[in-house]
């Protein structure tokens, strides 16, 4: 059998944003002490998870994504608001969204990765796209069992953070992930960095 890795692509937040996200986490947890807050590092937006890659085929995605990247230029975007998965009233997952002008070519560059992965017939495994920072999820077993924990309700801290920003940030390369499941959470290691057009050009000059 194959040996395989946990692979996603993905862009990592930079650390003056990832610090502000990390106060936000630090305030919020004392009142949903239900959810198990991220701290693997980076923070970083998903654009495909792509599960189970066999070792042989990961070159092949490394330059997927370097071909996506070429075709989109260098960008900036707002980090801006609170959101959960699948609704506030009974999230799973509580995230930090994006804004601005920058959404755009934030969607035509995720179009662009999909679009390459699918050539080399390895599609995410979902292609929906809501570009999010995952900050923290529901711990196992809450709102579940014969004496089930209640569940929170974000609704109120969602409403209360909507136009909460910890900033801008540059949009300048695609990194491809492998992911390692631990008991104390996933561990990240970057195969590749894929430079964005612009970003490149200017690393060459």
């Amino acid at each position: 059998m194959a040996q395989t890795t946990r692979t996603f692509l993905a862009i990592d937040v930079p650390p003056n944003v990832a610090e502000r996200l990390t106060k936000l986490q630090h305030k919020l947890a004392p009142s949903v002490p239900a959810f198990r807050w991220v701290d693997s590092t980076p923070f970083h937006l998903t654009l495909a998870f792509l599960g189970d890659v066999p070792f042989a085929e990961l070159n092949e995605v490394c330059e997927s994504a370097r071909q996506a990247a070429r075709a989109c230029k260098r960008f900036e975007v707002q980090v801006v608001g609170l959101g959960a998965f699948p609704k506030p009233e009974r999230p799973r997952v509580a995230w930090a969204g994006f804004g601005g002008p920058g959404v755009e070519a934030l969607a035509a560059l995720h179009r662009e990765v999909v679009a390459n992965l699918r050539r080399i017939g390895r599609p995410p495994e979902d292609t929906r796209f809501t570009p999010h920072v995952t900050l923290g999820r529901l711990k196992a077993g809450v709102g579940r069992g014969k004496a089930p924990s209640p569940a929170p309700d974000l609704s109120a801290i969602v409403a209360d953070h909507r136009e909460w920003s910890p900033g801008t940030m540059f949009v300048g390369e695609v990194v491809v992930y492998s992911s390692t499941l631990t008991p104390e959470g996933p561990t990240y290691a970057a195969l590749a960095r894929a430079p964005l057009a612009s970003a490149k050009a200017r690393s060459q000059a």
